[in-house]
């Protein structure tokens, strides 16, 4: 009987001192796993402030580009509005008795007026080295997209077919009727040139001459549609940006 109670004795150490390494085993474990949780928590906090910090620089840079964007665009604008005004000049002198002087012959060769836009892209394709989805705000980045992959193609497009009629003219038209094709000059971004007529009353009678002033006319006033919507999304494109900065920084 007593060899029994030992026994029991025995167990109950046993078993007792069995718990304890299990319970020691499973405390080693939570802190193992909650360590292995902890850092991966850091980890993470640490790639996502990466990540941010990424994003506000991309973004700062980003608006510097547009900024100046805008500007050539404003320059653009400019550029088409004078070549539509001189289209109308020119349009209204051929068919009236104005007597050629010198001062038509700027308006002569503004209806040519033409403009090369190159935007800075430098930000914009760093962000799609990157990934797109480094912009964390899903409208923001719809809209850059948009702009750079939508109305900037549009306006190059649009710019390429006024270009290619102007070279048409000059190559098919001009030479045979005008002393010169002189438009821009990079001496001096003010000066937009002069053509003179060679027979400027036959120049009056000339229909073609009429139809190439009226199309290019149309297609100066196209170019400003297209120019006024780029300018527009540049502006609420800068607008979401810097709420962006402003939200992280």
């Amino acid at each position: 009987m007593l060899n029994f109670f030992r026994k029991i004795r025995r167990d109950l150490i046993d078993n007792s001192q069995t718990y304890k390494y299990l319970k020691y085993a499973i405390g080693e474990i939570v802190l193992v796993v909650l360590g292995i949780l902890i850092a991966l928590a850091i980890n993470n906090w640490n790639e996502e402030r990466k990540v941010k910090k990424t994003e506000l620089k991309l973004l700062t840079q980003l608006t510097s580009e547009l900024s100046r964007d805008l500007d050539n665009l404003n320059f653009d604008l400019s550029q088409h509005e004078q070549a539509v005004n001189s289209c109308k000049i020119i349009l209204n002198i051929l068919n009236s008795d104005i007597e050629m002087n010198d001062s038509i012959s700027h308006h002569f060769a503004a209806v040519h007026n033409y403009t090369i836009f190159a935007s800075l892209r430098g930000a914009y394709e760093s962000l799609k080295s990157v990934g797109l989805e480094t912009v964390s705000n899903d409208e923001l980045r719809l809209e850059i997209t948009n702009l750079y992959d939508q109305w900037y193609l549009i306006l190059k497009s649009n710019e390429k077919i006024l270009l290619d009629d102007i070279l048409n003219i000059k190559r098919n038209f001009n030479q045979d009727h005008f002393d010169k094709f002189q438009v821009l000059t990079p001496k001096d971004p003010n000066y937009n040139g002069e053509m003179n007529p060679n027979d400027f009353s036959s120049l009056k009678m000339n229909h073609q001459y009429k139809y190439h002033v009226e199309s290019l006319m149309a297609s100066h006033i196209w170019a400003n549609v297209i120019n006024k919507i780029a300018i527009d999304e540049i502006k609420y494109l800068r607008t979401l940006i810097q709420a962006e900065i402003d939200i992280n920084s």
